[in-house]
């Protein structure tokens, strides 16, 4: 009996032994603790560098910010500075043209005049009108040549200028370039333009109400064409001037001073003295007028067909005209549209010309 209770006393304590202690785990190896180890740190590492790249790349937007907003600090200063140039250079410019029209009220300047006496006899009237032929053409090639030495011919231009000067007569300076677009050739705007030049009283009638008449007329045809003309005008305020003018139209083949290609000039320039028919300065206002047209031709893309080309007839033209203050009383508003319509003869040739032209072409 005794026996039995020591060992059901050993199995309790052998089972409670049991029960109480567990089986030992396994240890891990070095090698799997260290790898673990290592993936940890190395995901730590980079959770640290996004946080990194993060942090910089704020810091970059910042410091990125910073030179782009004095770079456009500085570009509006720079914008600001070229602006006040602007403004000073164009002050300047003023100031210069103001110059050089004060200059010209109290020395006006006429590069295309020529001082012109003509005798009372015809044949030494002429010989004095053909001897100059050759100075008035090439003098008028060379000044419209250096007029327009920096324009577009391509593109329209006009300027003028007016102003009395110290003599009380009333003058005005113009130059334009003026185009003749799908004409058939630079001939056909020439005869226009020596049409107008033969027939202007009547078209100075026609289109201003000037009822001008040609009061004597000499042509002569050497290579050229030369008239000598006395125009006199019935103004509709009552006013009566007149013009004592010679002119000279001639048509070039081919000349060097165009890059050896047709051209065409006219110029006129007034007669200072006129032996056979002086100036009527108590009855009449008198009118002084030099000029000078140049034809030449150039091709330009139609605005139509950006792929064609068209021939385009460039006038270019300088005139310095002249109404002397008259001898005699004049109401002041006859002789202001005196003064207004100084330059009025210039636009009738114009719309002449056109008229011409386009009713013929095409």
């Amino acid at each position: 009996m005794s026996h039995q209770s020591v060992r059901v006393a050993t199995l309790s304590t052998g089972t409670q032994a049991t029960l109480e202690s567990p089986p030992k785990k396994k240890r891990k190896s070095t090698y799997l603790v260290r790898k673990e180890e290592a993936d940890a740190l190395q995901t730590k590492v980079k959770t640290l560098r996004n946080e990194l790249a993060t942090l910089q790349s704020r810091n970059d937007g910042a410091d990125n910010q910073f030179p782009r907003d004095i770079e456009l600090q500085e570009a509006a200063a720079k914008n600001q500075l070229l602006r006040q140039l602007l403004r000073e250079q164009q002050g300047v410019v003023a100031a210069v043209q103001s110059l050089i029209s004060s200059n010209l009220e109290q020395e006006p300047d006429n590069p295309m005049y020529t001082y012109i006496h003509l005798p009372e006899d015809w044949s030494g009237r002429r010989e004095a009108i053909l001897g100059m032929k050759d100075d008035k053409i090439n003098q008028a090639f060379r000044y419209v040549k250096a007029r327009s030495r920096h324009l577009d011919l391509l593109k329209a231009h006009f300027s003028e200028e007016r102003y009395e000067d110290l003599h009380g007569d009333f003058l005005c300076h113009r130059f334009d370039v003026i185009h003749f677009p799908g004409v058939n050739s630079l001939k056909e705007v020439f005869d226009a333009l020596v049409f107008f030049l033969f027939n202007m009283e009547i078209s100075i009638s026609e289109k201003l109400g000037h009822i001008t008449v040609r009061e004597d007329y000499d042509s002569m045809n050497d290579d050229a064409y030369i008239s000598n003309h006395r125009l006199v005008s019935n103004h509709e305020n009552g006013v009566i001037s007149e013009v004592n003018a010679i002119a000279f139209a001639q048509y070039f083949e081919c000349h060097e001073e165009f890059g050896s290609q047709p051209c065409a000039l006219i110029t006129t320039d007034s007669v200072d003295e006129d032996d056979l028919h002086p100036y009527d300065s108590l009855r009449r206002v008198r009118r002084d007028i030099s000029a000078a047209a140049v034809l030449t031709e150039e091709r330009r893309r139609k605005r139509s067909d950006g792929e064609a080309e068209e021939l385009v007839v460039v006038m270019r033209r300088a005139m310095f005209a002249k109404a002397h203050r008259p001898a005699f009383e004049v109401p002041s508003n006859a002789l202001l549209e005196v003064h207004d319509g100084i330059a009025s003869w210039a636009d009738v040739m114009l719309q002449t010309i056109r008229g011409l032209v386009y009713s013929r072409s095409p």
